[in-house]
């Protein structure tokens, strides 16, 4: 009699487990509409960016991965930058500024000398407005805006990031790019361009060579 106590009692335990298995509630994620304003602002358009951070919410297959873009636009300086002589101050960014200590100018533009020896070139572009680079060729950029958005799964990662690859990018996707997101990859505005759809999605990160990678 007792065993059978025992049996029936380890029966009961095990289908009270089941039930409880059966009856675990399953969990819906529901996420804010996109704006109007953010969708006017990134809808559709193409943007050089730097990955400034990576958020994680949930864990395996549930993992859910956010990414922190700035967007950022070569530097530009009005025509009036052409009058620029010794000893006049440029600014490329809050904080740093250089005092030109030589100035050449040539058909493109001009150069200048800081007080270091650095140097930068001046080059004239269609519309009569300046850009500039170092004389190692690094481009100067500016912060535009930052903006935290989604990595949905079904992003397209194009990898043109092999020096050796010159005809076209490597279709890769979701897992390829978290991967390099995760190892702290360089992603910065001379090497990363995202575009998103007309409603505000990041739908595409490319990913190109450059010798600062």
């Amino acid at each position: 009699m007792k065993k059978l106590t025992t049996v029936l009692c380890a029966m009961l335990i095990a289908c009270l487990a089941v039930s409880a298995c059966a009856e675990i509630p399953t969990s819906n994620l529901f996420i804010p509409a996109v704006s109007e304003t953010f969708k006017a602002l990134v809808g559709g358009k193409s943007f050089e960016v730097r990955v400034d951070g990576k958020t994680c919410s949930g864990e395996d297959e549930d993992a859910r991965y956010t990414i922190t873009l700035t967007v950022c636009e070569e530097i530009r300086y009005g025509a009036d930058i052409a009058d620029l002589k010794v000893n006049d101050i440029i600014a490329f960014a809050p904080g740093n500024a250089v005092m030109a200590m030589e100035v050449t100018s040539d058909e493109f533009g001009f150069s200048i000398k800081d007080g270091s020896n650095e140097g930068y070139i001046f080059t004239k572009a269609e519309d009569g407005c300046y850009t500039v680079r170092t004389e190692t060729d690094n481009i100067l950029y500016t912060d535009v805006f930052t903006i935290t958005v989604p990595l949905e799964k079904d992003i397209s990662f194009l990898d043109w990031s092999d020096p050796e690859n010159l005809e076209a990018p490597v279709k890769k996707g979701y897992e390829e790019l978290l991967d390099l997101l995760l190892e702290d990859t360089n992603f910065a505005p001379y090497n990363t361009r995202v575009t998103f759809d007309e409603y505000g999605k990041l739908v595409e990160f490319l990913y190109t060579y450059s010798p600062w990678n």
